[in-house]
């Protein structure tokens, strides 16, 4: 898998994992914590590595190959090799609970780097983040410096502090006016926020900074603060996310430079696929804005990075929303997921197929209009594992005659009501193209 490596632009450092539940994207993310700590981690046999008796994880870091391997097949015990002990990464994980009530250890705050170092690869997924208090007397001697970067996630000034109870324990003080609540209190929300902001703060240029899943227990709107954030920041570090959110894929971060991972479960093990130098142009192209479909590239169509496979592309919008009260008429469904709000026009269906199989999408339908039949056989040989096919009228509806148009014969009459002569073919289009989604 390549990193994004940052060019000074907004988003251009930002490598965005995205893939279907039980993927393996989060066994990426902990390849990435493997590397982190002084000692070599103990790869116990358990839900990470049931069936797998050898493990070896290659790095390359400024053109120098490092690895951390198994010692013997059917042992735990790994070693590292060539780990350049001056490049560290920062793992935060989707489960990002702390103890609200915690102890301050002995000896000066750690650093950064001290803190990374102590860092291991825990026997078992964790429920909380590993050793967070530490990072909270650290963060209170940078309050200022990590409060800026929460303000502008926040949007209000926030004011917290540490405090000690009655029997020695520490815990976290948010202060609103006159009233003030503890740690224990905190939303999900503002921990998970806490622990995005603590990974950035006291981070320099250069550095790696993994998130796994940062939409977790955030709405929309503060989902779409963090990933400006993230864009920032990953001007000069290189920042890796896991997510499931389509406000965490973004366009011009990617024409910037930023890689888009698509990680896809075959039934065998995990496959990779990474958007291509050739299909980042073609999304700059579909991406640019057009007076009659300005959401080629929008939310509904970034869903489509989160999906399994099985997608249907159509010309524009009418057709998005037509083909499946068309399909209902017929007493039938279209199986697949309709890629956003069109392509755009007919002429974008073989872009948006070649990021597709790019991606590694390998169940991929079109369905072009009547006059545009004569585009069929180009798009069958270029991308013959899908599947083409055009209705048997000129358009999905009827359209009457304007002083800049010519009347046009749809598939729907005036009352969008598919008309009888066109029935059977319909029917018989509908059914072959499940067929295809069903075969595969």
């Amino acid at each position: 898998m390549d990193l994004s490596i940052p060019n000074k632009k907004p988003g251009s450092g930002l490598t965005i994992i995205t893939g279907a539940n039980n993927s393996g994207k989060s066994s990426i993310i902990e390849c990435l914590k493997v590397r982190g700590g002084r000692q070599s981690p103990s790869f116990a046999v358990g839900a990470r590595n049931a069936s797998v008796d050898f493990v070896e994880i290659k790095y390359f870091v400024d053109g120098e190959e490092e690895s951390v391997v198994s010692l013997r097949k059917g042992g735990s015990e790994t070693k590292k090799n060539k780990i350049n002990g001056n490049f560290h990464i920062f793992v935060l994980p989707s489960r990002r609970a702390f103890n609200p009530f915690f102890i301050k250890a002995g000896g000066p705050v750690q650093s950064r780097e001290q803190y990374l170092d102590n860092i291991q690869l825990s026997a078992q997924r964790s429920s909380t983040m590993d050793s967070f208090s530490y990072r909270l007397f650290g963060i209170v001697e940078k309050q200022e410096a990590f409060n800026k970067i929460l303000h502008r996630v926040l949007t209000f000034k926030p004011e917290w502090s540490i405090d000690q109870s009655d029997q020695g324990q520490y815990f976290l003080k948010f202060h609103n006016g006159e009233f003030s609540h503890t740690s224990d209190g905190m939303g999900e929300g503002v921990v998970s926020i806490f622990g995005i902001v603590d990974s950035l703060y006291d981070s320099k240029p250069g550095d790696v900074i993994v998130i796994d899943e940062p939409e977790l227990s955030l709405h929309p709107a503060l989902q779409r603060r963090v990933f400006d954030l993230l864009k920032d920041f990953s001007k000069d570090r290189q920042i890796i996310i896991s997510t499931h959110s389509p406000y965490f894929v973004d366009v011009p971060s990617i024409i910037n430079g930023s890689n888009l991972v698509r990680v896809v479960n075959t039934g065998k093990g995990t496959e990779i696929f990474q958007l291509s130098r050739q299909a980042r142009n073609v999304l700059k192209k579909l991406s640019k804005g057009n007076l009659y479909n300005p959401h080629t590239f929008g939310l509904d169509a970034r869903e489509l990075f989160f999906q399994e496979d099985g997608v249907v592309v159509v010309e524009g919008q009418e057709d998005v929303l037509l083909f499946p009260d068309v399909a209902s008429q017929l007493e039938t469904a279209i199986t697949g997921s309709f890629f956003g709000w069109g392509a755009g026009g007919a002429s974008n269906i073989e872009h948006v197929c070649f990021f597709l199989k790019d991606l590694g999408f390998k169940k991929v339908a079109a369905i072009l209009d009547g006059d545009k039949a004569e585009e069929i056989p180009k798009l069958k040989s270029k991308y013959p594992g899908y599947h083409f096919v055009h209705i048997c009228a000129d358009d999905i509806r009827t359209k009457r005659a304007r002083k800049e148009t010519e009347a046009v014969d749809g598939l729907l009459d005036d009352n969008r009501i598919i008309k009888s002569e066109h029935k059977e073919h319909t029917l018989q289009l509908i059914q072959k193209l499940n067929q295809y989604m069903d075969s595969l």
